[in-house]
C-alpha cells in the first residue's frame, strides 16, 4: 500500500495549527491575568496614596491649629507619624503654659535635621522646665470675708523666652556633666541666641524674675562652689563639699564662697536688664555668709599678728612688725598697687592707713584675689575685704 504523503502533511499541519492556537490562547490568558493584577496593584496604590494624602491633610490641619506655620507643619510631616505625635504633644503642653510652639521651632534649639535626636531632647527639656511650676494656693473667702478654705491658684504662665532659656540651660548643664564638648559648644551658641531674643523683648517680658528651673539653680550653686574650692586647692566631693580639714584655712574657704557667689551672680544676670531674682538671692546669701566668716578670720589673724596656733604656719599676716612690737601699716592705695604685682595670696591679711567715713584709721584688709565686680550696676565683689578697724592688740 502506497504511503499518502499529502495526507500526512495535511494532518501534521492541522496539529501544528491547533498547538499554536492553544499557546496563543494560553499567552492571552496570562496577559489578561497580568493586566488584571497590575490594575489591582495600581488601584491599591492609588487608594493607599489617597489615604496618605487624606492623613497628611488632616495632620497638616492639626499642626496648624496648634500654632505651627505651613512651612513648619510640612517639615514636621516629613518625619512621619512619630514626628507628628512628638510635635503635637509638645505644642499641646506648651500652649497650656502660654508658649507659642512656633517660636520654639524657629529657634536654634531645634536642628533642621529631622533625624537629629537632640530635637526630641530639646522639646522634652522645654516642657520639663515649664511643668516645674509650683502650685500656688490662695485663701477662699465668703461674702463677709470669712475664710472658707484653701484652693489652688492658676500656675504661673511662662513666656516662650523663659522656657527656651531655662530648657537650653538645663541641656547645657547635662552636656557639661557628660563632657560632650561639641554639644556644649552648640548649646552655648543656642543660649546666646536666646539671650539676644530676651534682650530685644518687651519690658513686660523682661520684668519676669524666673529664668532657670529649681534644679538648674541648685546645680549652678553646687558647680560654682566645687570649682571655686578646687581653685583654692581644697578637695571636694560630688556635691562640691570640702572633704579635707579646713583648720587654719577658714579664710581661703570663705574666699571660695565669695568666688562662687560672684559666679552665681553672673549667671543670674541673664542680660543687662534681666535678672533671675531667686538665683541672685542665693548668691547674695552665700556672699553674706562668706563675708562674715572672712571678717572673723581677718580679725583673728591681725590681732594675733598671724601667730595664732592654727594659722601661724600659713604666714597670712603681711604687715611689717617693728622691733618694739608696733605695726607699720602703709596707705591702702599703695597696698592696692603692690597687690597688682602678685605678692599676696588669697587669705593674706594686711593693716592699712585709710580715711574711713571721714576719719583716718588703721583698717584690717583681707586679700581675696577676686577682681572688682558689679551685678546690675551694684558693687558685688572687691579684691580686698575690709574686716574692720585694727584694735591695736598683738
Amino acid at each position: 500500500m502506497a504511503f499518502n504523503f499529502g495526507a500526512f502533511l495535511g494532518g501534521m499541519s492541522e496539529g501544528i495549527v491547533d498547538t499554536i492556537e492553544a499557546k496563543e490562547k494560553e499567552l492571552s490568558t496570562i496577559k489578561i491575568m497580568d493586566a488584571e493584577a497590575a490594575t489591582r496593584e495600581r488601584l491599591a496604590k492609588n487608594s493607599e496614596r489617597r489615604e496618605d494624602n487624606k492623613r497628611n491633610t488632616e495632620n497638616i490641619g492639626i499642626l496648624k491649629s496648634l500654632g505651627y506655620s505651613d512651612a513648619q507643619a510640612s517639615w514636621i510631616l516629613k518625619g512621619g507619624s512619630t514626628s507628628v505625635a512628638l510635635y503635637s504633644d509638645f505644642a499641646t503642653k506648651a500652649m497650656v503654659k502660654g508658649i507659642d510652639p512656633k517660636t520654639i521651632l524657629d529657634s536654634s534649639l531645634i536642628s533642621a535635621d529631622q533625624q537629629d535626636p537632640r530635637n526630641e531632647s530639646a522639646l522634652l527639656s522645654v516642657n520639663k522646665e515649664i511643668d516645674k511650676t509650683a502650685d500656688v494656693y490662695e485663701l477662699q473667702t465668703g461674702v463677709l470675708g470669712e475664710i472658707l478654705g484653701e484652693s489652688k491658684k492658676k500656675p504661673k504662665e511662662y513666656t516662650s523666652l523663659e522656657a527656651g532659656h531655662a530648657g537650653t540651660f538645663s541641656l547645657l548643664q547635662e552636656a557639661k556633666a557628660d563632657e560632650d564638648t561639641a554639644e556644649v559648644n552648640r548649646l552655648t551658641g543656642v543660649l546666646s541666641d536666646w539671650k539676644k531674643q530676651i534682650d530685644k523683648a518687651s519690658p513686660e517680658v523682661k520684668s519676669e524674675t524666673q529664668w532657670f528651673s529649681k534644679e538648674s539653680r541648685g546645680r549652678i550653686v553646687k558647680d560654682a562652689l566645687a570649682l571655686a574650692r578646687q581653685d583654692l586647692e581644697f578637695t571636694v566631693d560630688i556635691d562640691g563639699n570640702i572633704t579635707n580639714k579646713i583648720e587654719g584655712r577658714s579664710g581661703p574657704a570663705a574666699i571660695a564662697k565669695l568666688m562662687a557667689a560672684g559666679s552665681i551672680a553672673a549667671d543670674a544676670q541673664v542680660t543687662k536688664d534681666v535678672l533671675d531674682e531667686q538665683l541672685l538671692g542665693k548668691a547674695q546669701r552665700l556672699k553674706s555668709v562668706a563675708l562674715s566668716a572672712l571678717t572673723s578670720f581677718g580679725k583673728d589673724v591681725a590681732n594675733s599678728a598671724g601667730q595664732a596656733e592654727k594659722i601661724k604656719s600659713f604666714s597670712y599676716f603681711k604687715t611689717k612688725k617693728n622691733a618694739d612690737g608696733t605695726m607699720s601699716p602703709r596707705n591702702f592705695i599703695d597696698e592696692i598697687k603692690t597687690s597688682n604685682s602678685g605678692v599676696y595670696k588669697a587669705g593674706d591679711v594686711i593693716l592699712v592707713k585709710e580715711n574711713f567715713n571721714g576719719v583716718d584709721s588703721v583698717r584690717i584688709k583681707v586679700f581675696t584675689g577676686i577682681p572688682f565686680g558689679k551685678v546690675s550696676g551694684t558693687e558685688f565683689l572687691q579684691m580686698f575685704h575690709d574686716a574692720g578697724e585694727y584694735s591695736g592688740r598683738n
